[in-house]
């Protein structure tokens, strides 16, 4: 098995120290330290840029010179190695010194001083090299960092793009929508003469895809004035078991059709709240449309508010055909349905809604079982 060679620039001009340290390492198994020393009067600064040295050990004590002032300079180049201190017994108060002037280590030369250098030099090149290490990865971190936000700052412009463009999109669609919903709504009320049963059915299909490509507007820009920060809420003093009592009317009839069973828990002490009342509307009919549409006829539709310490909560609860642990991360999400049956809707009112609750300093969150229903739930602060 070949041997590791450790190369050492030992700067040191004591011949014994040259020769103990020399012949010790010599000695050592599995390991060939190249020992370099330089000559009186040669440039150690040239000879370090010149040769890559796995350590220096450095001498404190040189004939006309400073170990500290060398161990000084030598922290300006680019070392492959750290650098131990040597010192007589005498000059053991530069410890301190070396070790804030860069030295990782220091020896001090006593009897059988050489026998614990190996121990030192090898604690010591580990050291440097997890430091380097560090600075290393540290330097990667923040380029990638950079790399990162400069990426990011790309991707926020062309979300603005894309948010603009939709915005566009759907001013565009909304007035030529509301003048077919109009005019077909004319004809099938037989404003321009009798309209046969057929064509009724026909008209009244019509209306109703008008209708869902409105929704679909609406919410397109309903999500582009969120983005924006362009959504303003028109706060004033409103009762949440108010609007839900007043909302479920319009669901009454759906309710009865398809034999649900409807149960309210309405807390009686609920304070009045500051808050949009359109937006929670809102946010109240996205959750109980998505009960309703998820749940199996003659199911169970719950509806419950609780007055918590700080906040009002709101629950909606269905006993439908749930979500899958893996998907509850991405029910929020925009244009993403993680049920398994395919239904009518955009895939943004849950994204609207908890943009809506968000704006008013609410949370918003899911419950659910697969097989047993979900449970939506969302607070709004007193």
């Amino acid at each position: 098995m070949e041997k590791k060679i450790i190369k050492v620039l030992l700067v040191d001009f004591n011949y014994v120290n040259i020769s103990r340290i020399r012949g010790f390492l010599s000695k050592i198994e599995g390991i060939s330290y190249d020992v370099v020393w330089p000559q009186m009067g040669e440039n150690i600064l040239k000879k370090v840029d010149e040769e890559k040295f796995d350590i220096i050990l450095l001498s404190y004590d040189i004939p006309g010179l400073n170990g500290l002032e060398i161990l000084a300079d030598l922290q300006y180049k680019e070392l492959s190695g750290p650098i131990v201190m040597i010192a007589d017994a005498k000059d053991k108060d530069f410890a301190a010194q070396a070790m804030r002037e860069g030295a990782y280590d220091y020896v001090i030369i006593e009897k059988d001083f050489e026998e614990g250098l190996p121990v030192i030099m090898h604690n010591a090149m580990a050291a440097f090299h997890a430091l380097k290490e560090r600075e290393r990865l540290q330097k990667e971190i923040a380029a990638k960092k950079v790399e990162l936000e400069a990426a990011n700052k790309k991707l926020q412009q062309l979300d603005m793009i894309k948010s603009d463009f939709v915005s566009n999109v759907a001013h565009e669609f909304r007035t030529p929508l509301m003048v077919i919903k109009g005019n077909v709504d004319l004809v099938n009320k037989g404003g321009l003469g009798n309209v046969a049963p057929a064509q009724k059915e026909m008209l009244d299909g019509a209306i109703g895809i008008v209708d869902r490509l409105s929704r679909l507007v609406n919410d397109l820009l309903d999500i582009s004035r969120i983005e924006s920060g362009k959504m303003e809420l028109k706060k004033e003093p409103v009762e949440i078991n108010g609007i839900i009592e007043e909302n479920l009317k319009i669901f009454d009839k759906i309710i009865k059709d398809k034999k649900y069973k409807l149960q309210k828990d309405f807390a009686r002490d609920l304070p009045k709240i500051e808050a949009d009342k359109d937006k929670i509307t809102q946010v109240f009919v996205n959750l109980l449309s998505n009960a309703i549409k998820y749940s199996p006829e003659a199911g169970t539709i719950r509806v419950k508010t609780v007055n918590l310490e700080k906040e009002i909560m709101v629950e909606i609860s269905d006993t439908g055909e749930g979500v899958a642990p893996d998907n509850l991360d991405k029910i929020f999400d925009k244009f993403t349905r993680v049920t398994a049956e395919k239904k009518e809707g955009t895939g943004l009112g849950l994204p609207i809604a908890k943009d809506i609750v968000t704006l008013h300093k609410g949370r918003i969150w899911v419950k659910s079982e697969l097989g047993k229903g979900s449970q939506f739930y969302f607070t709004l602060p007193k």
